[in-house]
Order: structure tokens, then C-alpha cells, then sequence
């Protein structure tokens, strides 16, 4: 009997912090970051991602580190500091139809990168060593 009416003030007690109004949960942080910079700031982190993905490092904890290193990098060069990018993507994210629109930039600026790389390829290939 203690053990159903300790679930029941469980589960009561969960449904109460779930009705927590949208102005709580939903509410834009003091320092939202506009989402043109936003997107260059996703692109940028998910370029770092790649980058550490190419490296193959064995050990996530030393791919982990590396990753860190690079997004400070990208919030430093955006002139904003993690707090401020973490409350920003939380926002976001509890606006889907915000965060879409974001995401479609990540994606435009990352095919722009592409594009670029590949036409620098072009233009200058690798050079093969001879045999």
C-alpha cells in the first residue's frame, strides 16, 4: 500500500512539473542569439565535428577533447560564450519551426563551403608524388 502511494505521488508529482506553462518553458533567454548567427555558429560546429571525425582518434575521450577545443574556438571567433550559444539552442529547439529555418541556413552555408572546396580542388589538385 506505502509503495502505490509513493508511485501515485511520483507520477502526480512528475504530470505537475510537465504543466509547466509555455511562458516557462518557451521563453526566449535575455541573450538569444539571432539565428544568421546561430546558423554560421551550427555550421561551424558541425564542420569541427567533421574535422574530428577525419582524425580517427581511437580514444572518444581524446576525440572529445579535440571537439571542445574546436567549438571554443568557433564561440570565441562568434564572440559569444558557451552559457549564452547552450541557452540559445534550448530555445530553439523548444521552436521547432524556428530551429528548421535554422537548420535550412546550416545546410545552404555547408554546401557553399563544399562547392568552394571542391572548386579549389579543381583549380589546384594534390600534388602525387612520382614513383
Amino acid at each position: 500500500m506505502i509503495r502505490q502511494i509513493a508511485l501515485f505521488l511520483c507520477a502526480a508529482s512528475l504530470f505537475m512539473q510537465c504543466g509547466s506553462t509555455k511562458n516557462e518553458l518557451g521563453a526566449a533567454p535575455a541573450k538569444l542569439i539571432s539565428p544568421a548567427k546561430m546558423a554560421d555558429i551550427l555550421a561551424e560546429i558541425h564542420m569541427a565535428e567533421a574535422r574530428v571525425g577525419k582524425l580517427n582518434i581511437g580514444n572518444s575521450d581524446s576525440a572529445a577533447i579535440v571537439f571542445k577545443r574546436l567549438q571554443n574556438n568557433v564561440f570565441a571567433k562568434a564572440q559569444v560564450d558557451t552559457a549564452t550559444y547552450t541557452k540559445s539552442y534550448v530555445y530553439y529547439s523548444s521552436h521547432p519551426a524556428e530551429l528548421a529555418g535554422i537548420y535550412e541556413q546550416v545546410i545552404e552555408k555547408l554546401k557553399k563551403g563544399q562547392q568552394k572546396r571542391e572548386e579549389e580542388l579543381r583549380k589546384n589538385p594534390p600534388k602525387r608524388p612520382m614513383i
